[in-house]
């Protein structure tokens, strides 16, 4: 736990906490031990035989994130509660960090960090209840990158290009329902991600095609929709410092209107959702089969996408997007 409460006050932070002071939890009332953080995070915890739903365990990099959330968003002068309970239909809950600017208390963010999965089922109804609130929700997917291989960008795009990522149910809901975008932040480094899925398929290559006289032989291809898995697309990395939150509506693949937050890097406008894709799919016919073609956004026209291998830096350092020579 990131926040408790002592003899004179309802709500501590961890990180203003003190050696040698009293501290119970906010939920239960019961003692915790505060602990100032030497490898982790300052945090406090129940002690072994509590049983307080609030005192779960949470791993190091969840309350790195949650902090570095904090320090961010109050830098800009929003007013931020860490640990924000809230009751509903789903039971007794903690937000890990909710946000408003200051004199504008209606307008509330909850910024969601989730490493796990839950369904798609408890995303659905967990996003339900914050609309029933007014609350505008930020689902954040913490994911350490250095678990990626064969890492390529889309060098006309400036975008780091991940074949083969397995989108856990949630991510997928909050990607098509809230926007068409989900944010990730890489553990190791604490920079932001703006993502976009874009349909995988695989394909199975058909009966070999002999041409005209002093053509080579080619394959055609039939080609399936992969469902377990998707081709991501990722924006940044994005220092916390960087980014402003904005937060609107938007109808998801089911039609229904839902209210959500994003982050906005700097240098870009606010956009409004729904947002256009930057990477699409498209097949074209063939006399056998058909082909497939990555095609990618740039400059207000859409082009064929070209990939090639990542730097080694590219956890940290967005490289410039590539200037697209085009015929006069």
């Amino acid at each position: 736990m990131l926040t408790a409460q002592s003899g004179a006050e309802s709500y501590v932070e961890a990180a203003a906490a003190r050696r040698g002071e009293a501290y119970r939890c906010r939920q239960c009332g019961a003692p915790v031990t505060f602990k100032p953080g030497r490898v982790r995070a300052a945090h406090f915890a129940h002690r072994p035989d509590a049983a307080c739903a609030f005192g779960g365990p949470m791993s190091a990099a969840h309350l790195e994130a949650q902090h570095r959330i904090a320090e961010a968003l109050r830098a800009r002068g929003l007013e931020v509660e860490l640990e924000a309970p809230l009751t509903g239909a789903l039971g007794d809950r903690r937000i890990d960090v909710l946000t408003w600017s200051p004199g504008r208390p209606a307008a509330r963010i909850a910024i969601e960090v989730q490493a796990s999965e839950m369904g798609a089922a408890l995303m659905e109804a967990r996003t339900a209840s914050y609309q029933a609130m007014g609350v505008a929700p930020l689902w954040l997917r913490l994911l350490d990158f250095g678990g990626f291989r064969a890492v390529q960008t889309l060098p006309f795009r400036g975008s780091v290009w991940i074949e083969k990522y397995g989108a856990k149910a949630w991510e997928r809901w909050a990607h098509d329902h809230l926007g068409g975008r989900l944010w990730f932040m890489d553990a190791g480094t604490g920079r932001l991600w703006r993502g976009h899925f874009v349909p995988a398929h695989r394909h199975r290559e058909r009966a070999l095609l002999r041409g005209g006289p002093g053509e080579a032989p080619a394959r055609a291809a039939d080609w399936t929709l992969a469902s377990q898995w998707v081709d991501l697309d990722l924006d940044g990395p994005f220092p916390l410092a960087d980014v402003r939150l904005g937060q609107g509506a938007a109808s998801g693949t089911d039609g229904r209107p839902r209210r959500f937050a994003w982050f906005v890097p700097a240098g870009e406008e606010d956009l409004r959702p729904p947002f256009a894709p930057p990477v699409r799919v498209e097949f074209r016919l063939e006399r056998v089969g058909q082909s497939r073609e990555l095609l990618c956004h740039v400059d207000g026209a859409w082009m064929a996408a070209v990939t090639e291998g990542a730097r080694s830096d590219w956890r940290t350092q967005r490289p410039p997007p590539r200037p697209v020579l085009r015929p006069l």
